[in-house]
């Protein structure tokens, strides 16, 4: 992914991880690399309906949201058109079965901002359990600035999705005629 080198440490830590997981034999997750951000994890499961129910939602983001999320739609945090973007980066994600990372502006009631990433990366599961995604939230430390505020709303700055592959058993055939 172009520009990584950017992203927050933690949000490495766990790009590495989830490349790791889907076989990528580059990818080098530090070992515990990933254990600091276990609070700021959540899982969405997503539904042919278009819901995104959050399965999971950690301890971090509960201060964070202002309220467990569990069961609650991952869509209704984002604008209309903020959620086709990040539905095409779900799809990229899921296609590439590698990470996906998402810079958002989060919003809270009385209009006060701040940056954060967003990872997303395919859980493998068993077919009963639909597609499910590990996501992690990544505040860019300007969190103390809420003074109690809750973040009420995700909006999209910028999508960093996986390197598309090429379709397996696919040949390119060029024919001069």
């Amino acid at each position: 992914m172009m520009g990584e080198e950017t992203f927050h440490p933690d949000t490495r830590a766990l790009l590495a991880y989830g490349r790791a997981l889907a076989g990528n034999t580059t990818a080098r997750p530090k070992k515990g690399g990933a254990d600091q951000v276990l609070e700021r994890l959540f899982v969405i499961e997503r539904g042919k309906d278009g819901r995104m129910p959050i399965r999971t939602f950690g301890a971090d983001l509960v201060k964070l949201f202002g309220r467990d999320l569990r069961d609650h739609d991952f869509a209704s945090l984002f604008l209309e058109q903020d959620l086709h973007l990040i539905n095409a980066l779900i799809d990229a994600t899921l296609s590439a079965g590698e990470p996906a990372i998402a810079r958002i502006v989060a919003d809270t009631a009385d209009k006060r901002q701040f940056g954060a990433e967003l990872l997303l990366t395919p859980l493998k599961l068993d077919q009963p359990f639909g597609v499910r995604l590990l996501g992690m939230f990544q505040a860019l430390g300007s969190e103390a600035f809420l003074s109690g505020q809750h973040i009420r709303r995700l909006r999209v700055g910028s999508l960093h999705p996986p390197l598309a592959k090429e379709p397996r058993g696919m040949r390119l055939v060029v024919v001069n005629d």
